[in-house]
């Protein structure tokens, strides 16, 4: 199989690096190619959607039961699953901080970590079968919304494959991934002078796991920190940020489909019109995808607020535990804890509300 070097991906983009990891796995296949190393890559770009969404059916099972996945979606299983990895890379890093491993140990541990979680969520999937099957009677609709807001989603995405900028003002996890991969340990060295730390880090910057889970992805696939951080991340952040908003609009616009369209083409335009200047989230998803503030703000809140308008819980504290170990403290850490706990309250001064006007109209 083809080789990817850096130049190749900033001048061809990720867009037709996916095609040709596509083309490349179907002659694999078919006899026409040997099997090299580099199939790893391919797999990591096509196999990331159907793992995601298999770890998420599992956990969902675990959690809810298994009649209780007809309450939830294809969006909930994948933004599930990749929450429940990031939990995995989370773990493996206060493991190797805890304990003084070496990345590779550490990378060991999370590969071990997301295999069983594969292999017990397939286990669940499988022996764990609803009662009985609900089929919803949808008909096939080509609503013109619909068709425009996968345009702008394209669009989007050839903006970031093929030509969008990236935004590395005050960033260094590029640095701090390659610091990883090349010193084999953890947060031991400065990124941008390569001299060591004398006085050690903060806590609460250490336990950051989001440099750890790129830097194992780089090592498990063979990947350049430039291709995986700058290229792959943000277009998985996109992802989640419509999953995300799907799950959304199913909750607040549960029996019409046309305003739940609405609601995504709503979406997509504001991304696009907030790309103008720094610090708005549109801006954030697409120029600088694999930051933690951005996935935060981008996929981890709107999933948060339609979890707890349905009283899913345990899911919203993954999310809230899923930010503690994304999101540095200088940009504003808990935000998903404070919007879980309005949310809450908020509901049950309604509850209250309800019920008081269920009694004086009972009397």
């Amino acid at each position: 199989m083809r080789t990817y070097t850096a130049d190749a991906v900033d001048r061809v983009g990720c867009f037709s690096l996916c095609l040709s990891a596509i083309c490349d796995i179907v002659a694999l296949y078919s006899g026409k190619k040997e099997a090299t190393g580099d199939v790893s890559m391919q797999f990591l770009i096509v196999g990331m959607i159907p793992v995601s969404v298999l770890i998420g059916n599992g956990v969902i099972r675990v959690l809810y039961g298994k009649n209780s996945v007809f309450g939830f979606s294809a969006a909930d299983y994948f933004l599930t699953g990749e929450i429940a990895v990031i939990g995995a890379a989370g773990a493996a890093h206060l493991c190797a901080v805890s304990t003084g491993l070496t990345f590779s140990r550490s990378v060991t541990v999370f590969a071990g970590l997301l295999a069983a979680l594969t292999l017990v969520s397939l286990a669940v999937t499988i022996l764990c079968r609803p009662a009985e099957r609900q089929r919803a009677d949808r008909k096939a609709e080509r609503s013109p919304l619909l068709v425009f807001f996968w345009l702008l989603v394209l669009s989007q995405v050839l903006y970031m494959t093929l030509g969008g900028g990236v935004y590395l003002g005050g960033d260094m996890t590029v640095e701090t991934v390659g610091s990883f991969l090349h010193t084999d340990g953890i947060y031991q060295v400065n990124p941008l002078t390569g001299a060591e730390y004398r006085e050690g880090m903060p806590a609460r910057f250490k336990i950051l796991c989001l440099p750890g889970l790129y830097g194992a992805l780089c090592r498990l696939f063979s990947l350049r920190p430039e291709t995986l951080v700058w290229r792959l991340i943000p277009l998985a952040t996109l992802l989640g940020c419509y999953c995300a908003y799907a799950c959304l609009a199913r909750c607040i616009f549960k029996e019409d489909t046309g305003k739940r369209h609405f609601f995504l083409v709503l979406t997509a335009m504001l991304i696009w019109a907030g790309n103008y200047a720094y610090g708005m989230d549109g801006f954030g998803v697409l120029n600088s995808g694999w930051r933690g503030a951005v996935i935060r703000n981008a996929v981890l809140v709107p999933y948060l607020i339609s979890l707890c308008l349905r009283k899913r819980w345990k899911l919203a504290a993954l999310c809230i535990v899923a930010e503690a170990v994304m999101v540095w403290t200088l940009y504003g850490a808990g935000v998903c804890l404070l919007t879980a706990a309005a949310l809450a309250v908020c509901g049950a001064i309604w509850r209250r509300a309800d019920a008081r006007r269920g009694r004086e109209a009972a009397v």
